[in-house]
């Protein structure tokens, strides 16, 4: 299951289990059924262990009837279990009719009889003898629909049975839309959405009477050529296989050119099985890499996928999956082999495309994969890209945005830019020229530095380290003088003005004395009652100051 061995037949130590049938099934969680012999025994085993074994009550019969085979087990998706099994009416040994079970949960306990030899349908009756009920069947992988081969009481040239959910759709010895009749059944399968394919021989010519059938119409017959291969007779119907995407797989045994070969096609639309049907492979002819080194490593030599197996095909998948016989040149290997199948091209949208234009251009809105073209697929989608290069690195030429990197696209190209912020501001740390900002490029980065005139002088206005010029003294201090009255500071030290003129002497003669200086005091005080002259620290205009000069001299004058 998911490609690993989860269990083998001798992990159960307390049964002996071998003879294995070739039908078997699993839902892909974990869970499984098959039909091994069990110590000696016919019966099926689970994934819990022993379900079922000869000799055992049946189920829904009379008391005394035990189960004689069981076999053709099947499990859908939520690992419901369905089988045929054979009933000894009177416990003597021999199959005496057969019926069709269901465990719902995969116990005994929940076993149910769903169809069983005797059963009426329709105004038939199921034959009550060991072959009223066929190994080829299928049930839905939902468990919501289910297709059967029976046979009825009746003469046996009319007695097969196409049992389609609870009515008998077809009839052999039926009319069959071509000009012929249904002669007998085989193969069927069925999906979730009640669609149905069946094959078997009609009455008509030997060459042409093998048929495929889809809901009841014929789409292939012995002795069509599909997809350029001739379906030489005689020919058989190996599988076929329907998903719920209504897609479908058969494979066909036929007379090729050089011999026997068998083919496994597989229809896009199972609508148009004909027209949608290509080769997956063909046995003989084809090889398979199976390590992906480009080189085949084996021959498919034969389909073994033959038989009433409700086993699949194909499944929600992009695969076929077959049973084949591979040979490498030294020996013989029998192995299930899963080989992807594609309808890209064909210009409908299938299952697992986004479009399809039917074309091999990678350069449109639809890639030659039938994937939407999108930013990363590494094709440059014209009108809409510039670049792609199919990475999510945004530090390469071309960004995750697919436009090509240039500055300002808020991605650091690497080796080409410093950085790259998105913006054109060059007041930040990065210049709108995705350089780094740093003190001299001339641009004042806010916040980091005060100043940027490009330089690295210090002696200007923006020092080297983009700082400005400390704060300092530009004249001389304060000394208490003006430039106009020359006179004393009441508290400063400072040089003196001009001469004032006083009124007399110290000693009271009356006589002119000049002085150099005043004092501390504010003026000069005359010792001996002669003129006091001051000066207040108030500037004076210096019209006023011409005019005390003329009048100094009017004195000097008269005198």
């Amino acid at each position: 299951i998911g490609n690993s061995v989860v269990w083998v037949g001798s992990d159960d130590l307390a049964q002996t289990l071998d003879a294995v049938e070739q039908t078997m099934d699993s839902n892909g969680a974990g869970n499984f059924v098959y039909a091994p012999d069990i110590d000696g025994l016919d019966g099926l085993y689970t994934d819990a262990g022993v379900l079922a074994t000869v000799g055992q009550p049946a189920v829904g019969f009379a008391a005394g009837a035990v189960y004689s085979f069981h076999g053709g087990a099947s499990m859908t998706a939520d690992g419901a279990i369905y089988w045929v099994a054979g009933v000894d009416l009177d416990a003597n040994g021999s199959t005496d009719t057969r019926a069709f079970y269901r465990t719902p949960d995969g116990t005994a306990a929940s076993i149910e009889r769903l169809l069983a030899g005797g059963d009426m349908i329709d105004g038939f009756i199921v034959d009550d003898d060991a072959s009223g009920i066929d190994f080829f069947y299928q049930v839905s992988e939902d468990g919501a629909h289910r297709i059967h081969v029976l046979n009825m009481e009746g003469g046996t040239a009319a007695d097969g049975f196409i049992w389609v959910d609870d009515v008998l759709a077809w009839r052999e010895n039926g009319p069959t839309g071509g000009g012929d009749a249904w002669q007998n059944f085989d193969l069927v399968a069925i999906n979730a959405n009640g669609n149905y394919m069946f094959t078997g021989d009609t009455n008509g010519a030997f060459a042409i009477d093998e048929f495929v059938a889809y809901n009841g119409t014929i789409v292939v017959r012995e002795g069509d050529i599909v997809d350029g291969v001739i379906l030489t007779g005689p020919a058989t119907l190996r599988f076929v296989s329907l998903s719920d995407f209504d897609q479908a797989a058969y494979g066909w045994g036929y007379t090729g050119i050089g011999g026997f070969r068998e083919t496994v096609f597989f229809a896009c639309d199972a609508n148009d099985i004909p027209g949608t049907s290509q080769v997956v492979f063909t046995t003989v002819d084809d090889q398979i890499d199976v390590d992906g080194d480009g080189v085949a490593d084996y021959a498919i030599t034969d389909l073994t996928q033959t038989g009433p197996t409700p086993g699949r095909a194909m499944g929600e998948t992009q695969f076929i999956y077959a049973e084949v016989a591979l040979d490498d040149g030294m020996a013989l290997t029998e192995a299930m082999i899963e080989v992807p199948v594609t309808c890209c091209g064909n210009g409908v949208v299938n299952p697992f495309e986004d479009c399809d234009d039917a074309n091999l251009e990678d350069t449109d809105e639809c890639l030659s994969t039938c994937i939407a073209a999108s930013c990363g697929d590494g094709f440059i989608w014209e009108g809409m890209e510039e670049c792609d290069d199919g990475n999510d690195d945004d530090t390469d030429e071309c960004p995750s945005s697919c436009v090509e990197a240039t500055c300002g696209d808020g991605f650091v190209h690497a080796g080409v830019e410093e950085c790259d912020d998105g913006n054109t501001d060059d007041d930040d740390e990065c210049l709108s020229t995705c350089v780094a900002a740093a003190c001299g490029d001339g641009i004042v980065q806010d916040g980091v530095e005060e100043c940027d005139d490009g330089n690295t002088d210090d002696g200007d206005e923006c020092n080297a380290d983009c700082t400005l010029p400390s704060a300092g003294s530009t004249g001389a201090a304060d000394t208490g003088l003006d430039d106009t009255a020359g006179e004393g500071s009441g508290g400063g030290s400072g040089a003196s003005g001009p001469s004032t003129l006083s009124a007399g002497t110290a000693d009271g003669t009356g006589t002119e004395t000049e002085t150099d200086g005043d004092t501390d005091s504010g003026g000069v005080t005359d010792g001996g009652g002669g003129c006091n002259c001051t000066t207040g620290e108030r500037e004076l205009p210096s019209a006023w100051w011409m005019g005390l000069g003329l009048l100094g001299l009017a004195r000097r004058r008269r005198r």
